[in-house]
């Protein structure tokens, strides 16, 4: 959380910087930085959404936002800039555990290069930059090659705390129903049950919240205390002495098997399908600001032409990744052993490949995430309603149509889009800032390197649809103005002559 400011002479010796200088002042410093830049940007500052009111009088939320990790905040930064301020953020986790850093991201740094922005909202004072440096002193950036994923998390929970974000922690959605042509949306927090009427819903739930882990039919045959994917809790400390079997070629599978092998696992057998691990990360070529920004206007036959070679493609795990791996002389990486079959042997595992059958203590699945909406318990009942992609073309039998197929089909402004016309109106008030957008948007509705034009096009439609519903009430308003200019009236003295 962002440090609290020391009383004069209170100086935390934690807090003092190699060059000397106290940390708590050099933040005081970039927060005082920071509220003169959102002064300097801040005209028009009227918050101009007018209130509704629901159905039974209360108050209606003009943006609810699910999730409140890097995405949710920046949705939330992003929407007070335009000054949207009648926001509210939900996040079933504690204050601090949301989102991976801290939780299931177990990698040592991000991997994407430092210089990334973002959550910022193109605020100089807000970019991780600005805060790294305030902790850390302006030569310590030099030094850093990526960034901790420990202290990013420490970044978003400082702007989270500067920007006094409405958040209600340890809250999860229940249930999200037609309101009108706004959405009902029933909460469990820790006082009970409670609804809130909004006017658009922002599903900011991030790479796995799209219909969660994928995970094999086989591993549904062993016993579920014995294996677990690489997105859930994990007691590494009790695989010390251990046989670990990790399956899957992504980043996120050598991850683990890395923090198996540091925790002190006897082996880790590192079991990949394909017959050799990728060299080349040819989606980084799709890294630059005309694709991020303009990708999610194409018509459906050119997306589909981009899609279809972008999930075609296999990505390599990082090399620092695979280095924390190799450093290790219990790993056993295995390549064309993909996983069949996997149940009981006793009081471990007995795992079958195509090579043949081994055993293990405990199995890790880095299998990624499927998208699934009916999988989303609060968007399963709206899901009949929605339009998806296998409405828009005629999906072949492989394996990258049949993935295509199942993601939903949303508008440029990130929302989803309804079968009929009685249902669009309503669903163009959810938007899925979340795994699920990939395919309509591309790569900017997760992750960080697209995350400044994810959060743009959010913005503009939200801002755009609470407008245009408002604008015959706005012209009405306008009609009758009728306040006085403080100069009207005025007459010059007259002058000499």
């Amino acid at each position: 959380m962002k440090p609290s400011i020391q009383g004069a002479g209170a100086v935390d010796r934690n807090s003092i910087r190699k060059d000397g200088i106290d940390m708590n002042s050099s933040l005081k410093a970039l927060e005082d930085r920071l509220s003169h830049e959102m002064k300097l940007f801040s005209y028009p500052a009227r918050a101009w959404p007018l209130k509704h009111q629901a159905e039974d009088g209360t108050s209606m939320v003009d943006v609810l936002v699910v999730g409140a990790g890097q995405a949710g905040i920046a949705a939330a930064f992003g929407l007070l800039r335009e000054q949207i301020t009648n926001v509210l953020l939900v996040d079933r986790c504690d204050p601090g555990q949301e989102g991976p850093w801290v939780t299931w991201a177990r990698m040592r740094t991000l991997r994407t290069v430092k210089e990334l922005t973002g959550p910022d909202n193109g605020l100089p004072a807000a970019a991780f930059r600005s805060w790294y440096e305030a902790r850390k002193g302006a030569g310590a950036w030099d030094e850093l090659v990526r960034i901790p994923k420990e202290e990013w998390m420490e970044y978003l929970l400082w702007l989270r705390d500067y920007l006094a974000l409405p958040v209600e922690n340890n809250t999860s959605v229940e249930r999200i129903e037609y309101a009108g042509e706004a959405l009902r949306v029933t909460l469990e927090t820790p006082r009970g049950s409670r609804v809130v009427v909004a006017r658009k819903v922002v599903v900011a739930t991030g790479i796995n919240g799209a219909g969660g882990p994928n995970i094999p039919a086989f591993a549904h045959c062993a016993p579920r205390h014995l294996w677990a994917h690489s997105s859930e809790p994990v007691d590494f400390a009790a695989l010390k002495g251990k046989r670990v079997a990790v399956l899957g070629a992504g980043a996120s599978a050598f991850d683990n098997t890395a923090t198996a092998l540091e925790a002190g696992a006897r082996e880790v057998r590192h079991s990949v399908r394909r017959p050799r691990l990728p060299e080349v990360s040819a989606l980084r070529y799709l890294e630059f600001a005309g694709f991020f920004r303009n990708f999610r206007m194409l018509d459906d036959a050119r997306k589909l032409r981009f899609m279809r070679r972008y999930f075609a493609l296999p990505t390599p795990p990082p090399a620092d990744t695979l280095e924390r791996c190799r450093a290790h002389a219990n790993l056993d990486l295995r390549l064309s052993d993909g996983w069949t079959a996997m149940q009981a042997a006793g009081d471990g595992l007995a795992i079958t490949t195509p090579n043949g059958t081994f055993e293990a203590d405990f199995a890790i699945l880095g299998t990624g995430f499927k998208v699934d909406l009916a999988n989303v318990p609060y968007l399963a009942p709206l899901v009949p309603d929605m339009l998806f992609w296998r409405d828009r073309f005629t999906p072949g039998s492989d394996r990258v149509d049949t993935h295509i197929a199942s993601y939903p089909y949303l508008t440029p402004g990130i929302q989803t889009v309804g079968r009929t016309p009685e249902a669009d109106r309503v669903l163009r008030n959810l938007h899925l800032l979340n795994g699920a957008g990939l395919m309509s948007e591309g790569p900017i509705c997760t992750g960080i390197n697209g995350m400044p034009w994810g959060v743009s096009a959010l913005v503009q439609a939200i801002s755009r649809d609470l407008f245009q519903a408002d604008a015959d009430v706005f012209y009405e308003q306008f009609a009758a103005y009728d306040v006085s200019d403080p100069n009207e009236g005025y007459k010059p003295a007259a002058v000499a002559r």
